[in-house]
């Protein structure tokens, strides 16, 4: 993994105007508010449309699916002859990678009850039969969440404690047949010097060996966020960091987690914590690799907010979004901020997706698209709303140790091919450092790649290619009018 020296920037908001690259739709119903609209939590499938899970008030478990223009008729997932643990602050969680879907859920009673999983191996159209998470123990287990790796087995995080919900800690279950089975459960939350906090959920992310499990911490009541660090695939953890650097001593448990993503080395998280300046989101950036913290409230101080919560963040590449839920004048706001690149932090500039009165939102990016999902107290239904955006796509610098490669531009109109096996993914840089990445194939074998460049403008590229490994390899490429004159001669 490359590591993104970037530091992030003071940030400053304004709630009232929009960030002019996003086109936001009118909000619409996930569904009819018979299915409920608890804790929604949203994935994105392989051909990057939106997923939606969430539960109702009768411990029921429904998921709905993008049908192209709206979603369609939700789906229950049960559980049959039970109910599942969901609220506002926490419940089902789901994740996916490529036509791979997960679904996690805890059933109650929660001190007699297990975790489960449901897997899907066809975009989510047909999940398989629940699949214990957690090894019968004496206790309580509760809030699991899940993700990925890069080959599509699952992690499930969750927390055990006692049945009096003393000495909680953060394990993770890894499962290596694609869900079918589990390993036995791994101590993640580590080095904080207490207890986890009873009632927060939290957060596993993964990426290459590197595993990073983000939970509220519970110490003497100064329930800060930390950061359990696998290198190892999550096989072990042997390190651990204070992530949240503000002193949040509250009155009540707060039952807020937080959320990250990792782009290249670099881990940045989000999470709610109180200071003098009262309850914000707050974003931290930690080199792995060397770990230190750099961290900013996201919006700062600002005049009739008297609290923001619920944090989430979703990736794509270098691009970012997060969203939160803030009270301003005794009404909540649905509120974002997306960059095209996370390592310089968010704009000064965020939009407010929805007022009204809402508890907790997720969010998603793919196909051109920004998905945030919300829980509506006035409609009584999951709501979302969808986002046109043009995000550019920021240029990482070329690594020094790239290899110059051949390429064969003149094979085909649009389109040129690479005698190189391996190669995974290609991105064209054009002169002002723009990103475009472009469709690799093998149609003819495993040796020679042929990669579309039908859908880049005319001009003079860099070519980076990948192979498996993460090794780069460098190229010029010059694309011509004369090949898109020529489409045009033929449609003739």
């Amino acid at each position: 993994m490359r590591l993104l020296l970037a530091a992030l920037t003071s940030l400053s908001f304004s709630a009232a105007v929009a960030q002019n690259h996003i086109g936001w739709l009118a909000p619409m119903p996930v569904a009819n508010k018979m299915y409920g609209n608890l804790h929604p939590r949203i994935t994105m499938d392989k051909f990057d449309n939106p997923i939606v899970v969430w539960g109702d008030e009768n411990g029921k478990v429904w998921l709905s699916k993008w049908g192209g223009e709206s979603f369609a008729p939700p789906i229950s997932m049960g559980p049959d002859g039970g109910t599942v643990f969901t609220s506002s602050f926490a419940g089902p969680d789901i994740a996916s990678r490529g036509d791979t879907v997960y679904l996690v859920y805890k059933q109650t009673p929660e001190d007699k009850s297990h975790i489960y999983l449901k897997h899907s191996y066809d975009d989510g159209k047909h999940f398989s039969i629940a699949t214990e998470v957690d090894t019968k123990e004496d206790g309580i287990t509760r809030f699991p969440t899940v993700t990925t790796d890069e080959d599509g087995n699952p992690y499930v995080a969750f927390m055990r404690c006692g049945k009096d919900f003393s000495g909680a800690r953060w394990v993770v279950a890894r499962s290596k047949d694609m869900g079918e089975s589990f390993l036995r459960d791994t101590l993640g939350s580590i080095m904080n010097g207490g207890s986890a906090c009873e009632c927060s959920p939290a957060a596993y992310l993964a990426s290459g060996s590197a595993g990073i499990l983000l939970y509220r911490n519970n110490q003497n009541n100064l329930r800060n966020i930390w950061a359990g660090i696998s290198s190892n695939g999550g096989v072990s953890f042997n390190n651990g960091i204070r992530v949240d650097s503000t002193e949040f001593n509250p009155e009540s448990c707060p039952g807020s987690g937080p959320d990250g993503v990792i782009v290249g080395d670099t881990l940045y998280s989000v999470y709610m914590s109180g200071s003098q300046d009262g309850d914000l989101v707050y974003m931290t950036r930690i080199p792995l690799s060397n770990p230190s913290l750099t961290t900013n409230a996201i919006t700062g101080t600002i005049p009739g907010i008297i609290m923001q919560n619920f944090p989430r963040i979703a990736g794509k590449g270098f691009a970012a979004a997060a969203v939160w839920t803030q009270t301003a004048g005794g009404n909540n706001q649905v509120c974002l901020s997306v960059t095209p690149d996370v390592t310089g932090g968010f704009p000064p500039k965020a939009d407010t997706v929805a007022d009204g009165v809402m508890l907790n939102a997720d969010v998603a990016l793919g196909g051109g698209y920004i998905y945030v999902v919300w829980e509506d107290q006035v409609t009584r239904s999951v709501m979302y709303r969808r986002g046109v955006y043009k995000l550019k796509h920021v240029a990482a610098p070329v690594a020094e140790e790239a290899t110059s490669i051949l390429i064969n531009s003149d094979a085909g109109k649009h389109r040129f091919t690479v005698n190189k096996s391996d190669i995974v993914g290609c991105t064209l840089v054009d002169p002002e450092g723009h990103e475009t990445e472009l469709d690799v194939t093998y149609p003819r074998g495993p040796m020679i790649c042929v990669v579309s460049t039908e859908e880049a403008d005319p001009g003079r590229y860099t070519v980076k290619l990948e192979d498996k490994d993460g090794k780069i390899y460098t190229a010029h490429l010059d694309i011509k009018e004369k090949a898109v004159k020529e489409d045009k001669e033929e449609k003739e």
